[in-house]
């Protein structure tokens, strides 16, 4: 069953869709590094948006390197 370990272990799983809808929990966006409980995850992922931030966008030096990342 979908989710069973994740339940298991004391979490709420979420099924936030497909590769192509996991843009939604990329750095910037509501879900991403938030402390939410099921419902809060739910919301914070249909609030999210394609937009990125700058800081967030790539550059002509992107990707950089390990030691001087872009």
């Amino acid at each position: 069953m979908k989710g069973e370990l994740v339940n298991d272990m004391g979490f709420d799983a979420v099924d936030a869709g497909g590769l192509g809808e996991s843009w939604r929990q990329e750095p910037a966006t509501p879900v991403y590094t938030a402390d939410l409980d099921i419902g809060g995850v739910r919301e914070a992922l249909r609030k999210a948006t394609r937009e990125r931030k700058p800081e967030w966008r790539a550059t002509s030096k992107s990707p950089g390197t390990f030691d001087a990342p872009a």
